[in-house]
C-alpha cells in the first residue's frame, strides 16, 4: 500500500504494514509481526488547556485508515488516551483494536512515541488578563498571538486585532448623547469599563463584589441595551445574549467562571409560574452570592481530590421584569438600574447598535486594554504603582461617600467607589487620546458622582423596605386592617380559641403568637405571588435586630398572662411598627 503524507512512522518494534499497525515480537520460533489495529494513529499536537484555575493536557490525534483515507482530527484528554473509549464514537466502528493481552497498552505506547514529531500549543479557555513570560496579555478569542477558545454562545466573545483613533469618537458620542437617560446609561457604561480592571483591583484587595440588576417591563429595551453594552466584548444581539435564566445552574456557573475581566449578561428573569419563580430565584440568589462574595463552589474530582475553585472574575448584568425575592442580603450585593417604558430612544439606539455590529465598540475596548497595558503595565514597578493607585482611589471614593451622610447598607459605598473608578479610567483614556477635553472630562466626573449618590440614596431606601422584618410588619398590618386575621384585647380572658387569632394587644404592643402570625403573613405573601424568605424561628431575631420588639428576660420572646393562661409572645412595639408601615406608603 502507498503510504500517504498523513501516515505516521513508529519506532522499533512498531511498524506500519498495509495501513495497519504491527509490533515485532519474539517467540521460541523466532520473531514475527503481531497485528495491533487496522489503522495508523498519531499525535498531531499536544495541547495545554488553561482554564484560568489549572492546566490540563489534551492530545490532537489524527492518522490514516487501512485504505489510506485520513482519519478526522480529534481531541482527546490525556487521561483518556489509554482507555480507547473514544475510538468508536470519534473514529467509527471500522477502526478495530485486535484481541489479546496488552494490545491497548501497546497501541497507546505507539501513539505516545509519535509525540516528538507533534506540535505543542496552549489553548486558553478563559478571558481576561494573564501574565505570560513576564508580559501582560488580555485573552480574548480573535486576539493576536494567543489561542482563546470559548464554547457555545460564549464563542461570540471576540476582539479585533487592532483599532484606530477614530473608533473612539462613537464612544464619546455614547457618553454625551446616550440612547437612555444618563442615570441608566452611565452606571452601565462605568460597569462595562470597570470589567477589565477587575484583575488589578483584586491584586489591590478591593475586587468588585456586586452585580447590576437591570429592571424593566417587557418591551422596555433592557435586553437591547444589554446587547449594546456586550458589543464592547463581542458580537451580541438581544436574542443571542450569552447566558439565560433558562440555562441550568451548573451551566450558568461554568460560563461565568470562564469570563474573567469582561462583562456578561444573564438574561430574562421572568417567571411564568410559582414553581418556576422558585427555580429562577435560586439562580438569582446563586449569582448574587457568586458575584457578591467572589467565592467559587468547592468540588471534588472522581478520585476525591479537591478541584481548584473557579469563582466568577468578570462582571454581570441580570435583566429582570421584577425584583427577584433574594432578600436584603442578596439585594445588597446588587445595584438596581431601572429602564422605564419610553426611556429608550429607539432611533438613537439603532444607530449605536449598527456601530456595535460593525465592531466599533470592540475596537474601542481593545484600544482601552492596550492603553492600560502601555500606560500602567509596562514593567513590574509600573504594575505595582497601578495596583497601589487603584487601592488609593477606591478608599478615597468610599470614604467620600460615607461622609455624604446617606444611611445605607455597608456595601453601597464600595459599589459607588468601584463605578467611579470605571468611569474615571475610561474618561481619562478618552482625554489622553484627545477625544474629550480636560474641562468636559472633569465635568463628566463630577456629574457622574452626583448621579451615583442619587441612585445610591434611592437604593438604600428600597433595601430598607425589602428587609424581611419590614415586609413582615407591613403584611401583618394589612392582615389586621383587612380583617383577615384576629387580634384580641390582652385583657379579654374568654378569647383564647378565637379563629385566625394571631395576637393580643394593648395600647403599646401587639403580643404576637409567633407561629400563627408567621403562618398568616407567609400565606398572604404566597397568595400575592411573593416569597417570604425568613422562617418562624428566625423571625423574632430579625424583628429584634430592627428594634421593632421589646425583648423579655428569656430573649426575644416574653411570657404574658391572658386570663388564667400564660402565653409566650413576641411583643411588637406599635409605635415603631407603624413608622415602618407609613414609610412604605406611596
Amino acid at each position: 500500500m502507498e503510504i500517504t503524507r498523513a501516515s505516521p512512522s513508529y519506532p522499533h518494534p512498531f511498524k506500519a504494514i498495509d495501513g495497519c499497525m504491527f509490533k515485532e515480537v519474539h517467540t521460541r520460533n523466532g520473531s514475527c509481526d503481531q497485528k495491533l489495529c487496522n489503522f495508523l494513529p498519531r499525535i498531531i499536537s499536544e495541547v495545554t488547556v488553561d482554564d484560568g484555575a489549572e492546566e490540563t493536557k489534551r492530545l490532537l490525534l489524527g492518522g490514516v485508515r487501512q485504505d489510506g483515507t485520513p482519519l478526522p482530527e480529534i481531541e482527546v484528554a490525556g487521561s483518556e488516551l489509554g482507555t480507547f473509549n473514544w475510538l468508536i464514537d470519534r473514529w467509527g466502528a471500522d477502526c478495530v483494536l485486535e484481541i489479546g493481552p496488552n494490545i491497548r497498552d501497546s497501541v497507546r505506547y505507539a501513539i505516545q512515541m509519535t509525540a516528538p514529531d507533534a506540535e505543542h500549543q496552549t489553548i486558553y479557555e478563559v478571558t481576561g488578563w494573564k501574565k505570560i513570560n513576564g508580559e501582560w496579555h488580555f485573552l480574548m478569542p480573535g486576539g493576536a498571538g494567543l489561542t482563546v477558545r470559548l464554547p457555545g454562545k460564549l464563542g461570540r466573545y471576540s476582539f479585533p486585532e487592532a483599532g484606530a483613533l477614530e473608533d473612539l469618537y462613537p464612544l464619546a458620542e455614547l457618553l454625551e448623547h446616550p440612547p437612555a437617560p444618563r442615570e441608566v446609561m452611565w452606571p452601565l457604561l462605568a460597569y462595562t469599563f470597570l470589567s477589565p480592571l477587575n484583575c488589578f483591583l483584586r491584586m489591590a484587595d478591593c475586587e468588585p463584589k456586586f452585580l447590576i440588576l437591570f429592571l424593566g417591563r417587557t418591551g422596555s429595551g433592557k435586553s437591547t441595551l444589554s446587547a449594546l453594552l456586550l458589543s464592547f466584548f463581542g458580537h451580541f444581539t438581544p436574542s443571542d445574549l450569552p447566558i439565560s435564566f433558562r440555562d441550568t445552574k451548573n451551566s450558568i456557573g461554568e460560563c461565568c467562571a470562564m469570563l474573567n475581566d469582561v462583562l456578561t449578561c444573564v438574561d430574562d428573569f421572568h417567571p411564568s409560574s410559582r414553581r418556576e419563580e422558585q427555580e429562577l430565584v435560586e439562580k438569582a440568589q446563586m449569582l448574587a452570592r457568586a458575584y457578591g462574595d467572589r467565592v467559587g463552589r468547592g468540588r471534588l474530582r472522581a478520585d476525591a481530590t479537591l478541584m481548584p475553585a473557579r469563582p466568577p472574575r468578570g462582571n454581570a448584568i441580570l435583566t429582570a421584569e421584577q425584583t427577584p425575592e433574594i432578600g436584603e442580603s442578596g439585594l445588597a450585593r446588587c445595584l438596581t438600574v431601572e429602564l422605564r417604558p419610553g426611556d429608550l430612544d429607539l432611533e438613537a439606539q439603532q444607530s449605536f447598535a449598527a456601530q456595535g455590529r460593525d465592531g466599533v465598540y470592540r475596537r474601542c475596548m481593545a484600544l482601552f486594554t492596550q492603553w492600560l497595558k502601555g500606560r500602567f503595565l509596562s514593567c513590574d514597578e509600573d504594575e505595582q504603582a497601578f495596583v497601589k493607585f487603584l487601592r488609593g482611589i477606591f478608599e478615597d471614593y468610599r470614604e467620600a461617600f460615607r461622609r455624604s451622610g446617606i444611611h445605607c447598607h455597608g456595601r453601597l459605598p464600595e459599589i459607588v467607589a468601584w463605578l467611579r473608578i470605571g468611569m474615571g479610567l475610561v474618561l481619562g483614556f478618552l482625554n489622553e487620546a484627545d477625544v474629550l477635553s480636560a474641562e468636559k472630562t472633569q465635568a463628566y466626573r463630577l456629574e457622574f458622582a452626583s448621579l451615583l449618590y442619587g441612585i445610591a440614596r434611592t437604593q438604600a431606601q428600597c433595601i430598607e423596605q425589602d428587609k424581611p422584618a419590614h415586609i413582615f410588619v407591613r403584611k401583618l398590618y394589612a392582615l389586621i386592617e383587612s380583617g383577615q386575621a384576629t387580634v384580641l384585647p390582652k385583657s379579654n380572658p374568654f378569647s383564647c380559641s378565637a379563629k385566625d387569632l394571631i395576637a393580643y394587644d394593648d395600647d403599646e404592643y401587639y403580643y404576637l403568637l409567633n407561629d400563627a402570625a408567621h403562618r398568616a403573613v407567609k400565606k398572604l405573601c404566597e397568595d400575592q405571588g411573593e416569597l417570604f424568605v425568613i422562617g418562624s424561628r428566625n423571625l423574632p431575631k430579625a424583628l429584634a435586630e430592627e428594634n421593632l420588639i421589646d425583648c423579655g428576660d428569656g430573649g426575644n420572646t416574653r411570657s404574658i398572662r391572658v386570663g388564667s393562661r400564660t402565653v409566650r409572645v413576641v411583643a411588637l412595639n406599635k409605635e415603631r411598627a407603624k413608622a415602618i408601615v407609613e414609610e412604605g406608603m406611596p
